[in-house]
């Protein structure tokens, strides 16, 4: 009988011994990890020992092929919930070893566990790499672009442009004021009534909002406001993410980074997952709103209160798939 060993193989085994050595690693010099487990935690020590024995048991549930998807899910899971123990490191500057560490050392080691994430989740067939879910066909899915950003005044304003939709193709905006009131500028009645049924708003206009979009600049019209985004050519996710990492690996690290969510319910109790494409930073805008100007480009310093998520706080533009069940 001739055994072949794949890539995929190869790969399991090899991290399936180093997570193996690492969790032995705890309990023979677990003084090493205690000062890094987070304060709010009671007994250092105890966790340390726990996250030891969960490598130590993945890591042989990885070398083993029949196991081998059970234990990719759970390693994921654990390299979301030890990262926590990594950010507080990170954000507390707390020593390893009597070695500080900059902030180049803590960003190169959470790429390393992003990758090793994406590497596990590969090893053992599960998300992101499932590809398109039957449960999308039953959802309105929208393909566009979300582009937030705050202004010097306190004005605050996401913009929708959506390629692809049950609308067809449009463009939406929401407003936030500087004392709060929340305003959405939609097309269309059928377009204000859908939106203003999912989020939160104190105000509805119905204007003809125009887009006029060159590469990375788009400029977007309508009676109340004239406004300008410019951004970078960012990064780009280049695989498709199913439902379930959307929702739960990648909302971890969205509201991390950045102090948004990727998944959660609407006002009227409807089940939205954002699946970003691309990330952009935006570089210059301008916005004059009933004939004056807002001002300079400015972070999103307070809330806007539209929906369960926020914008991003650093103006961006993001390729995005909204999924609406």
């Amino acid at each position: 009988m001739e055994l072949k060993f794949t890539l995929r193989d190869f790969v399991s085994v090899g991290l399936g011994l180093a997570f193996i050595n690492i969790g032995i690693d705890h309990f023979i010099n677990p003084v090493w990890y205690e000062p890094i487990v987070p304060e709010i935690l009671p007994s250092a020590y105890f966790w340390v020992l726990l996250s030891g024995l969960f490598e130590v048991l993945f890591g042989l549930m990885l070398i083993i092929p029949k196991t081998r998807t059970i234990s990719s899910i759970g390693i994921v899971w654990m390299l979301v919930a030890l990262y926590w123990a990594n950010f507080n490191m990170w954000y507390n500057d707390i020593p390893l070893n009597d070695t500080q560490y900059d902030d180049v050392w803590h960003i190169v080691r959470l790429l390393i566990q992003i990758i090793l994430i994406f590497t596990i989740a590969w090893i053992g067939q599960i998300t992101p790499f499932k590809g398109k879910e039957k449960l999308i066909e039953m959802m309105d899915v929208f393909k566009g672009r979300i582009t937030s950003s705050g202004f010097q005044s306190g004005d605050r304003i996401v913009v929708g442009t959506w390629d692809e939709s049950r609308f067809g193709k449009f463009a939406d905006i929401m407003w936030a004021r500087p004392d709060g009131h929340r305003t959405l500028i939609a097309p269309s009645k059928d377009i204000a009534e859908y939106v203003d049924e999912m989020y939160s708003f104190d105000e509805i206009l119905i204007q003809e909002i125009d887009v006029e979009q060159n590469g990375d600049e788009m400029k977007v019209s309508c009676e109340m406001m004239e406004l300008e985004f410019v951004w970078n050519r960012g990064w780009k996710i280049p695989f498709k993410r199913s439902l379930l990492f959307i929702a739960t690996v990648e909302l971890f690290f969205a509201k991390l980074f950045f102090s948004t969510r990727t998944h959660g319910v609407t006002r009227n109790n409807r089940k939205e997952w954002y699946a970003i494409d691309r990330v952009s930073k935006i570089i210059k805008a301008n916005a004059i709103i009933s004939g004056q100007s807002a001002g300079q480009i400015s972070p999103m310093k307070e809330p806007c209160k539209f929906g369960f998520s926020e914008a991003p706080k650093k103006p961006s533009s993001c390729e995005v798939r909204t999924h609406i069940l």
